[in-house]
């Protein structure tokens, strides 16, 4: 059973889910970091018995939960067009239109109406598959609004996205949660068949362009990992004990 609470709301005719720990009721004086993410509610409200848990116990801070709606994933999510994998399910390319909205409207509208941190080192932003991609290209942006970033199962199969990393400067102090399970994919024909790959590549990356790597940087996967919600619910929760430990 949740202790905490959840409240939604439409911005900008979008639909807004805000889950509020506990402690945000008794500690009136405090900013709470926040984690940002794309899809909605459904990882945060899926697991949130394990993060609360984990609060109880010491083991990660506090934190407010954002789920942002998108009734166009395939464009919202995707930082270029990109041709259909299948029949009707091609990609808009839309991503800078959807960062801008985060970035410029809702986190300035947020941080007004909660107690939440402006400190960029107390922000996340995450999300899975393509929500997970998006969340990766955003870290490339020059405005330093999150410092930290969650991908889960990120969709970096998309076309040309290894190489834009290659090829991109990214000169921040970024924490970052990856997680893919090493199942993905692997029945594919099409460019999902390179999940795995794929996104070891972008380990590797990082950890070249992040300084202490070592300890900014986390990546897990799962030998028996799909790609499908079990996965990304069981491990979302390390997410938050790694970006946001316990003092």
């Amino acid at each position: 059973m949740m202790v905490g609470e959840l409240t939604a709301f439409e911005h900008m005719e979008r639909q807004i889910t805000v889950y509020l720990p506990k402690e945000y009721h008794f500690f009136t004086d405090r900013k709470f970091p926040a984690v940002f993410l794309q899809d909605g509610d459904f990882l945060f409200k899926e697991s949130i018995a394990a993060i609360e848990n984990d609060v109880e116990e010491g083991i990660t801070e506090p934190v407010i939960f954002i789920g942002i709606d998108s009734q166009l994933r395939n464009d919202e999510y995707t930082p270029w067009e990109m041709p259909a994998l299948f029949k009707d399910w091609s990609f808009g390319g839309k991503g800078d239109d959807y960062l801008d909205y985060v970035y410029k409207e809702l986190v300035p509208y947020m941080t007004r109406s909660f107690r939440i941190s402006h400190e960029s080192s107390k922000l996340a932003l995450g999300g899975v598959s393509l929500g997970g991609l998006i969340s990766l290209y955003a870290m490339y942006k020059t405005e330093s609004i999150f410092d930290n970033f969650i991908l889960i199962s990120a969709s970096v199969w998309f076309k040309d996205f290894i190489q834009y990393m290659e090829t991109s400067k990214l000169d921040r102090e970024c924490r970052v949660y990856m997680y893919v399970g090493e199942q993905e994919g692997i029945h594919k024909t099409n460019a999902q068949k390179d999940m795995v790959p794929n996104s070891k590549r972008v380990y590797d990356i990082l950890k070249d362009k992040i300084d202490a790597a070592d300890q900014r940087l986390k990546f897990e996967t799962d030998p028996l990992g799909t790609h499908n919600d079990t996965f990304f619910l069981q491990y979302f929760p390390n997410s938050i004990r790694f970006l946001f430990p316990a003092k």
